[in-house]
């Protein structure tokens, strides 16, 4: 009975939270759709493929500078406020991206969109625990992780499929629409959220967030892991690209798995964070994932074996990412939304050096190489968490 009553609380608060998830999906959408179509972008710019990448590169570091920074404008602006914005903002700049007949138009024009969405998963992260009872933390921010995944795995093919069949620009604008519907049904739904609260130095809540250690080392933990998978993502594309292995829309079919199966496990490992402890579901989340990742180093060149492995690579990300930013979300309470921008802002960092990094070892090892570093990054994230004192059960009582 008490176990029926904690999955239909759980459930409601999936459903109170539904408004933030359409928010949160556009993020990784836009982010993986545009990786999926570089090449396309590459020749219709008359650019080459490094500097079609500056197209992921500038919208990752505008992402993560606002986002460092959107606990202060949330303070200032109010929660639901600043979410509403930054989808304002991305919408107008999707539409000015897709109308750009210029590359560097449209670099300013993706610099726009990181700024806007920026604002969208830290945000609605801290929306989200608060407006969870009491004890369901990992369960709120398990929902946004799956909305998050959702847009991971709905990129890549997305972006394949207006590339080689559609046109690129209508990607865009297909973001615009997604984001205007997103700010109305949050204007609508939060409506009665208060306002900024008007605070002479709006960045005494962003200090006192970076000076708490355990803030710092969550946040290597966050940045290590989608670091890790991150890399996984792009290396795999352009191994399965490059060596003809498949095409671009195969290659966004596979890549979408992680994605598709971090829908339904990131929920689940937001139950079981808030019961067994959160390090113990990230502990089991990097042996998952280091397994399928190690399957790939073993047989990078057997297409068949792919689907299984990227199916381990999706859950154990699901529970990494989801029940590190628990762990993030529950260390002080009083400072929720600017832990929530560190905490986004320094896991975003590791998109943006995951392709500075490991480029080089894929010229010099190709893609063993690449998996091999991604799986030590893996290790490094329960590593660092338990060195720091965050996997005992002392830490996760007061967590939770």
């Amino acid at each position: 009975m008490a176990q029926e009553q904690k999955l239909v609380s759980s459930l409601a608060v999936f459903r109170m939270l539904t408004p933030l998830y359409l928010g949160v999906v556009l993020s990784p959408l836009s982010l993986s759709g545009t990786i999926n179509m570089l090449p396309t972008l590459s020749e219709d710019f008359g650019v080459s493929l490094s500097l079609a990448g500056l197209a992921v590169t500038i919208f990752v570091l505008s992402l993560v500078i606002v986002q460092l920074c959107s606990g202060v404008i949330a303070d200032v602006l109010g929660p639901s406020r600043a979410l509403i914005l930054g989808l304002l903002v991305f919408s107008v700049s999707c539409l000015a991206a897709a109308a750009v007949s210029s590359y560097p138009a449209f670099l300013v024009a993706r610099a726009a969109q990181g700024l806007g969405v920026g604002l969208t998963t830290p945000v609605s992260m801290g929306i989200a625990v608060e407006q969870a009872p009491a004890g369901q933390t990992s369960t709120a921010v398990g929902g946004i992780q799956a909305a998050f995944t959702l847009g991971l795995a709905l990129g890549p093919t997305a972006g394949g499929l207006f590339a080689e069949h559609l046109d690129w620009r209508g990607f865009y604008v297909f973001l615009a629409g997604a984001a205007i519907i997103a700010a109305v049904t949050v204007a609508v739904v939060y409506s009665g959220q208060p306002r900024g609260s008007g605070a002479i130095n709006p960045l005494l809540a962003l200090k006192q967030a970076v000076a708490v250690p355990a803030v710092r080392v969550v946040s290597l933990a966050g940045f290590l892991t989608i670091f890790a998978m991150f890399g996984v993502l792009i290396f795999v594309a352009v191994w399965l690209q490059l060596t003809s292995l498949t095409g671009p829309v195969k290659s966004g079919l596979l890549l979408s798995i992680p994605g598709l199966v971090g829908i339904f496990v990131a929920p689940v490992a937001g139950l079981l964070g808030d019961k067994v402890g959160d390090f113990w579901v990230v502990t089991g989340g990097i042996v998952v994932f280091a397994a399928g990742v190690l399957g790939l180093l073993a047989l990078p060149n057997m297409v068949s074996v792919y689907p299984p492995l990227l199916l381990l690579v999706g859950i154990g990300v699901a529970c990494m990412m989801t029940n590190v930013g628990a762990m993030a979300l529950s260390l002080r309470p009083d400072l929720r939304q600017a832990i929530s921008g560190v905490f986004n802002g320094s896991r975003f960092f590791g998109v943006l050096l995951a392709p500075l990094v490991l480029t080089p070892v894929y010229e010099a090892v190709s893609i063993r190489g690449v998996l091999l570093v991604i799986i030590l990054a893996s290790i490094a994230v329960g590593l660092v968490l338990r060195l720091a004192g965050l996997g005992t059960d002392q830490t996760q009582s007061q967590a939770h």
